[in-house]
């Protein structure tokens, strides 16, 4: 029994060793204005409150192109909305599939917002974009950051019977998948009451026209 046993805990004390953990981030949080901003809205937040949920592949839909006049519009009307690896290789895009950007006199954008939500990934390289995850109307990103060229954070709230219930999503393009983490217990969670706006939308709002 002892010799079938160790190679199972061994397995298992690898593979969760392995695995990234919020608190492994914990400078971002602190540093990233971004994560800091968000932080500062779930009440007392702390990184060790989170504890894993799910590992799931990225979603496995065909990517879409971006060329010519389409990508020219696309990153004229998006690209200060977008979050670029820090070799600009890669970029996170959790605004265009939810939120469909039309120019305005003045350098204005109307924008006519949807209730469900995706998280994009873009690949210079290729010039294409894809989905890798879809939010649907209850839950929803709000902030994201890289940590370096091939891990990134995204952060948000799902909607709970007892308020905004905080996620963290740590994401790795390498082996394309996302680990999910939330919190231990519910006083985290955010009053629905409070209303978040985006580090980058915030940005943007003297120039954006609700619809």
């Amino acid at each position: 029994m002892k010799w079938t046993l160790l190679p199972l805990f061994w397995l298992l004390s690898n593979s969760s060793h392995g695995q990234p953990r919020p608190t492994d981030y914990r400078i971002s949080f602190q540093q990233d204005s971004a994560l800091r901003k968000w932080t500062g809205s779930i009440p007392g937040f702390t990184p060790d409150a989170f504890i894993y949920e799910a590992t799931s592949d990225f979603d496995q839909f065909s990517p879409d192109t971006l060329s010519g006049k389409d990508a020219a519009t696309y990153f004229n009307t998006y690209g200060g909305l977008l979050n670029f690896s820090p070799d600009k290789k890669q970029w996170l895009d959790f605004y265009s599939y939810q939120v469909a950007l039309e120019k305005a006199p003045g350098g204005r954008y109307h924008a006519y917002i949807e209730a469900d939500q995706a998280l994009l990934l873009g690949n210079a390289a290729a010039h294409t974009h894809r989905r890798i995850a879809f939010m649907g109307a209850s839950s929803w990103i709000e902030e994201a950051s890289w940590i370096n060229n091939h891990t990134f954070v995204a952060v948000g709230v799902t909607n709970v019977t007892k308020g905004l219930e905080p996620f963290i999503y740590i994401g790795d393009t390498r082996v394309r998948q996302l680990y999910r983490y939330h919190p231990s217990n519910d006083r985290y969670n955010r009053n629905p009451d409070h209303k978040y706006v985006s580090w980058q939308w915030a940005k943007m709002a003297s120039r954006i026209i609700e619809e």
